[in-house]
């Protein structure tokens, strides 16, 4: 008994912290400072050049068929535009894998990584008259 409650303890201990194969799990919306420092750490310790969709932004390439923009076939990149479509799918899925079913749901909606990370940091860090009246009320 005693062995499967330090086993349950590790679990939620690595839920919390994350691992060098999962990363860290938002599992309370109040704790998103401490989250999102651990997950800036397990980004930063997995592969850094994560961070380039996420705070940089991801541009499907694309060609143009009868005076419209249509994005390429991935089978159609080349070797340098895979690892960059690589890489932003690896950013928006070690930040989607973070989330709770009720988080999953709630940002759905988002297919990059970028726009993703955006409405993380609006939703849980406010816009910055939010943040100037929180740090405001800090003061007083």
């Amino acid at each position: 008994m005693e062995n499967l409650q330090n086993l349950g303890n590790l679990l939620n201990y690595d839920n919390e912290i994350g691992t060098p194969q999962k990363p860290p799990k938002l599992l309370n919306v109040n704790d998103y400072s401490n989250w999102k420092a651990r997950f800036e750490h397990y980004i930063s310790y997995t592969d850094s050049s994560l961070w380039i969709p996420i705070l940089e932004g991801y541009k499907h390439p694309t060609y143009t068929y009868l005076d419209e923009e249509v994005p390429n076939p991935i089978s159609k990149l080349d070797e340098e535009e895979k690892k960059v479509y690589d890489k932003e799918k690896k950013a928006y899925r070690s930040i989607t894998m973070s989330f709770t079913r009720e988080l999953f749901q709630s940002f759905s909606g988002y297919d990059n990584s970028k726009d993703l990370w955006k409405a993380l940091q609006k939703r849980f860090e406010g816009n910055s008259d939010n943040k100037k009246h929180k740090r405001d009320l800090l003061r007083k």
